[in-house]
């Protein structure tokens, strides 16, 4: 199978949704034959607008159970998640931060590893989006519907705790090479306090948002046109070796690293 054709438009999000919302796109893709993907872990979610085949997913959840979809969003994940569609692809895509998510859903546990419906996050606005986007007349249309619709959910949702966005902004920072104990001391929770409410508020525990985090600065470093050797890559990302690095990637991409990065190329 060979893509023939790939556009994509990208977009900010308007400014009242910094560090909630961190990109929109809008895709075209139209290729010989059926495409499957796997996304691989991510300590963001994903929200998916279809307005051509519906996508099958197969979520980190159920990873063999496959369910068609026009409109989902996929929550925090800790492995990959399996896309396929026919051959013609025309989406909006929007990247939410874990934080984001907690602000226009609620308790971000109950949607890991999860494809969601949007009206399961949205309510009525959920239910419409689907068609007032594919009405909408250009890109710069639809990515200001969207503006909309996150802003009235960031209105309505709740504030993440404090400390629970200070520890999660702690190991994006450090690209999750932070120590959860010095985390801890310096917010005063318990290790169980802390662990309950990250995992309600960014959908992982700490340790595992540490450990995705991780995986996806390295992914990040393969991507490179020139990248370093892996045990290279491995160590600036605070792996103990290359053998838990090629661990990691196998459980979060779903094989080796360099397969990955040849695949992505």
């Amino acid at each position: 199978m060979g893509v023939s054709s790939w556009d994509v438009v990208a977009a900010s999000p308007h400014p009242a949704l910094a560090g909630l919302v961190g990109e929109y796109a809008e895709f075209r893709e139209r290729a010989d034959g059926p495409v499957v993907r796997y996304e691989p872990a991510n300590a963001g979610a994903v929200l998916i607008v279809e307005f051509a085949d519906p996508l099958l997913v197969a979520d980190v959840a159920e990873p063999g159970v496959g369910r068609s979809w026009r409109a989902f969003a996929v929550g925090p994940s800790s492995g990959p998640t399996r896309t396929e569609h026919a051959g013609a692809q025309h989406c909006v895509q929007v990247r939410l931060t874990p934080l984001g998510l907690y602000r226009v859903a609620g308790d971000v546990a109950e949607l890991a590893d999860r494809a969601v419906g949007l009206a399961e996050l949205f309510g009525g606005d959920g239910r419409e989006l689907p068609e007032r986007a594919a009405a909408a007349p250009d890109s710069a249309s639809r990515f200001a519907l969207l503006d909309a619709v996150f802003g009235r959910a960031a209105e309505r949702g709740r504030e993440p705790d404090p400390e629970v966005a200070y520890a999660w902004h702690t190991l994006r920072r450090t690209g999750g090479t932070a120590g959860i104990g010095t985390i801890l001391t310096e917010i005063g929770w318990s290790r169980a306090r802390l662990a309950r409410r990250f995992r309600a508020q960014i959908g992982l525990t700490p340790k595992a948002a540490a450990r995705v985090i991780r995986f996806e600065r390295a992914a990040t470093l393969l991507r490179v046109p020139r990248p370093q050797p892996l045990s290279a890559i491995a160590l600036a990302c605070g792996y103990a070796d290359q053998a838990h690095f090629t661990r990691d990637f196998r459980e979060f991409a779903g094989r080796p690293p360099s397969a990955w990065a040849a695949d992505r190329g």
